[in-house]
């Protein structure tokens, strides 16, 4: 089934916006002949092509150019000679940003230099000619780019999938907090990471399993069941007895726990197994062909139980319950998503319990992070480790289940409702569709949480909310950066607590990725965790200055999470965004005059947000390029970007 046009065209928009943002932000036009012209200046540059110069002001969906719009110009150099053309403006976080819903333009000429015809690019199209344009010796070239171009097209079928289908996202407030906590991670989901081009692709899954498997559609996910002998396992520290804690025993009730052991006595392995859970595209896909030789020699058997169900959450392997249990299941699932299989290895689980018991131990060593940090418990776990396989092997990463555990207050206490910072950076389509008050037709959190709180629908109501989520971030963040760590940045996985309507704190999850300065860390009387990294691999756990650390909260946490809300909020309120970037700027400011920092360290702060010129930016696109399928985690690479509040003093002088 297809979406309808509508739909695609929208995925088309979000997906353009991101890819010229990257294609700009990432250098892949230096060595191209690009200028930059003003509306009168590409009206000159068109005189001598009668009609050229309507076709590319003529914008259906984004009304005419203003004088301000600005035009960048690309010429490819091959004949016949031809040029991209991309309406764009001057923008805070950006040197350019397209304008949005406005074409990307190619014109191509004939031989003689007198006849023209001008094409209206699609993403795919777009990244075709870009590919064309980089020089053969380009890292990724020419694989890199066919399976980014792979992944391009993915995301434009699946994010279509994804806006055509409608979130109920009636009575945030009013309904269960465990309820709305998942109504939100739904909502995370449709823009899942926001500025990068192929967030959105699931490689591997066909329409059915990803309309099956994405949070969004809200699906009952059926979990199977592996039966592992219990020697073949290695537990975490939340598991202090492997003889008698199984994963069942949170997952499950206690019919089900019956039935399941029952299975277990009847094969005559209740005393040598353990039940484990599995994903069914993973079992069915994957398992086979990582760790089949384990079915024949009776390591693993399948266990026919399916009775419990659960719901896709925001990250698609890690699973919801159907009831308000505060124990969710995290499982290896091998698509291919962001230019990383997502697999579950044992370090991975290791490095994350070692972070937590930091996290406990660092919290208390500041007069407000006990009381405004939250921490889900991930030091339960099962991994999948045959005699003679290692950590970092292969096959044993694709059977593992973890079980993460919420504070439970959160989940049953109705004053609380816990919101992951990435649905506050996705719009949605609104359920009752356009209106004098919302012309546009579009949802943001913001709406319900101003109504919550009586607050008019206003800018000045928008930056009131803003600016309290900003000083609890911002605050939070900087405190752990004092003691030597900065947990996770993005919006996926920071969940801003609400208690009443008023920003409590932080709840973090996904400890592996906790990021550290041992210096720091060791002056606070706090050790190093001795993460399990494999030798001779790059990491972003461990940092060499506190400058390197520091670099996380300027890119994932105020350029990816914190932009995200901004640009989604001056869309659905019509409003300018310096206002909010403003906002963010006296935070900062606040917040490391309040914080205990030495005058050095201070000073260094300084230096980094708002004296240097530019900041650092966390490549996406150059990185997956580069790597052209190889396998590791997630690519990485560092660029940099103009300093935003440099130009925000500028914008609002």
């Amino acid at each position: 089934m297809k979406p309808n046009e509508h739909f695609q065209q929208q995925a088309s928009e979000l997906v353009m916006q991101d890819l010229v943002e990257c294609l700009f932000t990432e250098g892949f036009f230096l060595n191209t002949d690009q200028k930059l012209l003003s509306l009168e200046q590409l009206q000159i540059s068109c005189e001598k092509y009668p009609g050229l110069f309507n076709q590319l002001t003529r914008w259906p969906d984004a009304g005419s150019p203003q004088q301000s719009t600005l035009f960048w110009c690309c010429w490819s150099g091959e004949p016949p000679h031809s040029f991209i053309v991309i309406p764009v403006r001057k923008n805070i976080a950006l040197t350019l940003q397209r304008i949005p819903s406005t074409p990307v333009y190619a014109v191509n000429f004939d031989d003689t230099q007198t006849a023209f015809e001008v094409l209206s690019l699609t993403p795919v199209s777009l990244m075709q000619r870009v590919q064309k344009l980089l020089p053969d010796d380009t890292p990724g070239q020419t694989k890199g780019c066919e399976l980014f171009l792979e992944s391009l097209k993915t995301t434009l079928q699946q994010t279509a999938w994804s806006l055509e289908h409608q979130i109920n996202t009636d009575g945030l407030f009013t309904r269960p907090a465990a309820e709305t906590f998942q109504v939100l991670e739904q909502w995370s989901s449709i823009r899942d990471r926001p500025f990068h081009p192929i967030a959105k692709a699931k490689m591997g899954l066909n329409e059915t399993e990803y309309r099956q498997y994405l949070a969004e559609f809200g699906e009952h996910i059926p979990l199977h069941w592996v039966a592992v002998a219990r020697d073949s396992l290695c537990f975490g520290n939340g598991v202090e007895s492997p003889q008698q804690i199984h994963p069942a025993q949170f997952l499950l009730s206690r019919e089900q726990q019956a039935s399941l052991q029952e299975e277990m006595q009847r094969r005559g392995i209740d005393q040598t197994h353990v039940a484990i859970p599995v994903h069914p595209w993973q079992l069915e896909h994957v398992l086979p062909e990582q760790i089949g030789e384990a079915w024949q020699t009776g390591i693993l058997e399948t266990l026919s139980f399916s009775e419990a169900k659960v719901l896709a959450t925001s990250s698609v392997r890690t699973m919801a319950p159907l009831t308000n249990s505060p124990h969710y299941l995290k499982l290896p699932m091998a698509i291919y998503s962001l230019g990383a299989s997502r697999y579950l290895p044992g370090a991975k689980m290791i490095n994350g319990q070692r972070s937590e018991q930091l996290m406990k131990q660092a919290l208390p060593l500041d007069p407000l992070l006990p009381d405004r940090v939250f921490l889900c418990d991930e030091t339960k776990w099962w991994g999948f480790m045959p005699e003679g396989k290692g950590l970092f092997d292969e096959g044993p990463r694709h059977l593992a289940a973890l079980i993460r555990t919420y504070p439970q207050q959160l989940l049953e206490d109705s004053t609380y409702r816990m919101v992951p910072m990435a649905a506050m950076g996705t719009l949605l389509n609104s359920q009752t569709g356009p209106s004098p008050e919302n012309p546009k037709g579009l949802e943001h959190f913001f709406d319900q949480w101003m109504e919550h709180r009586q607050l008019a629908e206003s800018p000045e109501s928008v930056e009131i909310l803003f600016r309290e989520l900003c000083q609890c971030f911002l605050d939070i963040k900087l405190r752990m950066f004092r003691i030597g760590m900065l947990a996770e940045m993005h919006g996926q996985n920071v969940v801003l607590v609400l208690k009443d309507g008023q920003p409590e704190g932080l709840l973090f999850r996904d400890h592996d990725s906790l990021r550290i300065y041992v210096p720091w860390l060791e002056e606070n009387g706090l050790a190093d965790p001795e993460y399990c990294i494999r030798k001779g691999t790059p990491n972003t756990l461990y940092h060499d200055a506190p400058e390197d650390l520091l670099f996380y909260l300027l890119t994932l946490g105020i350029q990816v999470n914190l932009r995200a809300i901004i640009e989604t909020l001056a869309i659905r309120f019509s409003m300018d965004d310096a206002r909010l970037w403003l906002v963010i700027r006296e935070e900062l400011e606040q917040v490391i005059q309040t914080v205990d920092f030495s005058d050095d360290v201070r000073a260094m702060i300084n230096q980094q947000l708002f004296e240097n010129s530019e900041w650092p930016l966390k490549l996406l696109v150059k990185p997956l390029i580069e790597r052209a399928g190889g396998p590791g985690s997630m690519p990485f690479g560092k660029g940099t970007l103009q300093n935003p509040f440099h130009n925000l003093k500028t914008d609002l002088a």
